[in-house]
């Protein structure tokens, strides 16, 4: 396979489909598109199947292929990954309880947050400590972290050195993954990464496994998490630099599609919808980090809000009748009563007359069976594994089956937590089918559930339609109002409760006595399956320019194979006591009698790794750019003091020549 082929693979393995691309690179022409649903329990299937939508004489010719995932991502949640032991250095008591992390060892060996040795290191406590960990907790990965490693790596590089002369098992410095001054983050990131090391593994060798079996022998890159892609073998050392790749590939996406170079990013999916910013060309990325269930991780994301709405959102109602939309995702009827035939027959014989006034919609309620690995399921949870492993069955039906009074009382919460019991109802999905707007599965069983659905409540299907779609634009409404607040204020991560009279005043536009308005400047750009058809009632209101681009269904697929290689090298100097000046990178500790030669060696250290790095990430032909960033603070005398100055190297190139 000849490097320079110009067509290119992209793959995004996402919280509901799987979407794959090629493109022809050289005129950013999209030549197919196939989408698979999303296959948790191993995503390769998915892929494969994705895979086998495409024509085989194209994949072929692919010279490079991109993958986005959420495995990462689903993984740090779930606590998935290698048992990983930690080396802690620190002065202080409180440094390891903070991580919160076990087996852990703490060893003599301490650096001030100026980069100077407080106390020498142990190397014999070192070597007892990799001794403990390896042979006695017996740790697959290890992790060196402590307290300011980034201003003087020294300790961390003989830790490293001693273990490597010891065993054979990976070792994770937390310095080299983030160069950020919070060590308690950066050492809890440290961990994730050496947990994810054999989840990425394992994931890239099925994905190689699957593109040769397709005939698709070139480079295999992998989306970080800022929405840029590295080399395979890069993704497989750094892992935890791949979460919340899949909405970043989405936002980078919309930016291929629109060459916007400011806009807000809207991607609608299946399960939830992600809210983004593209300024000045690039994903704009989150000051904080990654969050990633309760944790924060010291990488770079891309700055998304995320909520549960998209179109698999579950559709309900209170008993006040309101209509309920989100934030639990179920697979819509229209697609189950297309897989299985018992589903059709289920609405069609469904008896709406025993329903009529519910409280709620579950009497529609279909489980299914997704996974039956579950070993520690009690005797009541596997009954109703066993009962499903027939198909579908209404939850109703499921619970005269095992004797109990109300579906109420199925043991179904925690078999839905893990992903082994599915829920199906109405989605908006559904109601899509109904309106012609979207057809691929059971147009019939959707506009009977509707139907159901409708006479539940009280109401014509019309009115439904009206109503669900008015509450899904609410919210699209509320989320998007959200993004540009947080982002114009990042102390702001939500609108406070106070603002939801103004926001429904807003919405509604319309008032008694208080008239509000409000509007953004950027123009909104929707992608996503179902974003033509949800996103039509936002722009209106906000009064601002929605843009839905032609293939914004594969948006993030197009996103994963079209970004540029991206990698940035940071160099701080600061100043000391005795008016020297200090060079702190990531991988020395240097010192300078005056600021302008250690600024110009700076730039010559970042300049030179950037490059080496954009190199090793698959960038072609690399351009670099320096940057120059001095923080100074107030001086008592109301004159300013000089406290950084931060050099940035970043080097860019696209993965095609």
């Amino acid at each position: 396979m000849s490097i320079r082929s110009t067509i290119g693979l992209g793959i995004d393995a996402g919280g509901t489909y799987t979407d794959a691309v090629l493109c022809d690179m050289a005129t950013t022409r999209l030549l197919a598109k196939a989408k698979a649903l999303t296959t948790y329990h191993n995503l390769v299937e998915g892929i494969r199947e994705a895979l086998g939508r495409l024509p085989r004489e194209l994949l072929a010719r692919a010279g490079v292929t991109s993958l986005s995932t959420t495995l990462a991502t689903n993984s740090v949640v779930e606590g998935r990954g290698h048992k990983v032991g930690l080396i802690v250095l620190s002065p202080w008591d409180w440094f390891a309880k903070q991580i919160g992390h076990e087996p852990c060892v703490e060893i003599p060996g301490a650096t001030a947050i100026t980069g100077q040795i407080l106390q020498p290191l142990d190397e014999d406590a070192c070597r007892e400590a990799v001794e403990h960990l390896v042979a006695r907790e017996r740790c697959a990965a290890l992790v060196v972290a402590g307290y300011a490693m980034v201003r003087n790596p020294e300790q961390a590089n003989r830790v490293r050195e001693i273990a490597s002369e010891m065993c054979d098992v990976p070792l994770v410095c937390a310095h080299e993954l983030s160069r950020r001054l919070n060590a308690v983050r950066g050492a809890q990131t440290a961990v994730a990464n050496a947990k994810l090391l054999p989840v990425i593994r394992d994931l890239i060798a099925s994905v190689r496994n699957a593109l040769e079996d397709f005939g698709v022998s070139g480079r295999l890159m992998v989306v970080k998490g800022d929405g840029t892609p590295v080399e395979e073998s890069v993704a497989r050392a750094r892992p935890i630099e791949t979460v919340l790749s899949g909405p970043a590939a989405s936002v980078s996406g919309a930016r291929i599609l629109t060459g916007l170079e400011d806009a807000l990013v809207l991607d609608i999916g299946g399960t939830t919808t992600d809210c983004a910013i593209i300024q000045n060309g690039q994903v704009a990325v989150s000051p904080d980090g990654a969050r990633v269930g309760p944790y924060v991780m010291n990488v770079d994301v891309a700055d998304i809000l995320t909520v549960g709405l998209g179109g698999d959102s579950r559709i309900d109602f209170t008993r006040d009748r309101k209509i309920r939309i989100g934030p639990v995702r179920n697979i819509p009827l229209a697609y189950l009563a297309h897989e299985h035939k018992s589903v059709e027959d289920f609405l069609t014989a469904f008896d709406v007359r025993r329903h009529a006034g519910a409280y709620d919609a579950s009497a529609m309620d279909v489980l299914v069976l997704a996974s039956d690995t579950l070993p520690d399921a009690t005797r009541s949870e596997r009954r109703l594994i066993d009962l499903l492993r027939g198909g579908p069955i209404p939850a109703t039906v499921a619970a005269k089956e095992l004797k109990m009074h109300d579906a109420s009382l199925l043991p179904v919460s925690r078999l839905e937590a893990v992903g082994a019991v599915k829920r199906s109802a109405l989605t908006p999905t559904d109601l899509l089918h109904v309106t012609g707007q979207f057809t691929t599965w059971n147009v019939d069983a959707a506009t009977r559930a509707l139907g159901i659905f409708s006479t539940m409540f009280g109401r014509s299907p019309e009115e439904i339609i009206e109503l669900a779609m008015r509450a899904v634009t609410r919210r699209l409404f509320e989320e998007i109002v959200r993004r540009e607040v947080s982002w114009e204020n990042h102390k702001l991560h939500d609108l406070p409760k106070s603002w939801g009279f103004l926001i429904d005043k807003a919405f509604a536009g319309e008032g008694d006595g208080l008239d509000v308005r409000l509007s953004i400047r950027r123009p909104i750009v929707a992608i996503g399956a179902p974003a033509e058809a949800l996103v039509s009632g936002v722009g209106e209101r906000l009064g601002v320019e929605i843009i839905v681009p032609e293939h914004a269904d594969v948006a993030n697929a197009i996103g994963a194979i079209g970004s540029r290689v991206v990698v940035r090298e940071e160099i701080t100097i600061s100043p000391t006591l005795d008016g020297t000046f200090t060079l702190h990178g990531s991988g020395e500790r240097m010192l300078f009698r005056e600021l302008e030669p250690a600024t110009e060696k700076a730039m010559e250290i970042s300049r030179a790794r950037a490059l080496e790095r954009a190199v090793e990430s698959g960038a072609q032909a690399p351009e670099v750019t320096v940057l120059r960033d001095d923080r100074s603070g107030a001086a008592s005398d109301g004159g300013s003091v000089f406290i950084e100055r931060r050099i940035t190297a970043v080097a860019s190139g696209g993965a095609f020549g």
